[in-house]
């Protein structure tokens, strides 16, 4: 009886070092950044910029140290379409203001290197599989999900549902872009498959920002409200 035992012992216990080796953080965040090509050069910009500014803004910095010494771990994932996905900044622990100035001049040192169609799904899978692989355990995942089309893919609620199964929460930014002549109805049209097909979990929410100029305030608001994980609302401006 020992005998067939041992092996399930010898798994049991290696998974238990595992989770052990394992840092303990308040939050698990993927940030996954559109740069597909309806993101034009100066829109890039702004999206990039936007982020390593939040990250260096003081209300955003007290948010994280009100956390604690545990902080978050943070990885930025551009993507676009099927397979075109790129971790431009690795999971990173954040706890006080040094790791997140830090974070943030990591950020502005990466060039662009995505550019195409654009796939949620394929993303979203990629994100997911990011949380499995990491060297941190975080009592909340969430996945903040930004992007100003839906595409051509037809994954995204399939992939999400995955994500709900695993426990990750997908909270969503929808981006106008006039530049590319969308008009109300397409505005509506994305809001709705981004609730139906893409935010969901615990407290999921959605957001949007009225064009590009508007991502870095939109972002501030939205990673201070999933740092804290007061998620209630699914849709807000």
């Amino acid at each position: 009886m020992l005998r067939l035992l041992l092996p399930l012992i010898v798994v049991c216990l290696v998974a238990q070092h595992a989770i052990a080796a394992q840092r303990q953080v308040a939050l698990e965040l993927a940030l996954v950044v559109d740069t597909s090509s309806s993101v034009d050069a100066d829109e890039f910009e702004l999206q990039r910029r936007g982020i390593a500014e939040v990250f260096a803004h003081p209300d955003l910095i007290a948010v994280i140290e009100g956390m604690g010494s545990s902080g978050i771990a943070v990885t930025l994932i551009e993507w676009s379409g099927k397979n075109q996905q790129h971790s431009v900044v690795d999971w990173t622990l954040i706890n006080d203001q040094a790791s997140a100035l830090g974070f943030s001049r990591k950020l502005l040192k990466q060039p662009r290197t995505l550019s195409g169609s654009t796939d949620i799904g394929s993303v979203l899978e990629h994100a997911i599989d990011a949380f499995e692989t990491n060297s941190f355990l975080g009592n909340r995942k969430v996945i903040d999900v930004s992007g100003d089309g839906r595409g051509s893919g037809n994954t995204s609620e399939a992939q999400r549902d995955i994500a709900v199964l695993k426990g990750i929460t997908i909270n969503g930014l929808v981006i106008f872009n006039d530049e590319v002549g969308v008009g109300a109805i397409e505005e509506v049209d994305l809001v709705r498959h981004y609730v139906n097909k893409v935010i969901g979990g615990n407290g999921a929410f959605l957001m949007t920002a009225k064009g590009f100029e508007d991502f870095r305030s939109a972002i501030l608001r939205k990673l201070i409200r999933e740092i804290l994980g007061t998620g209630t609302a699914r849709l807000s401006q």
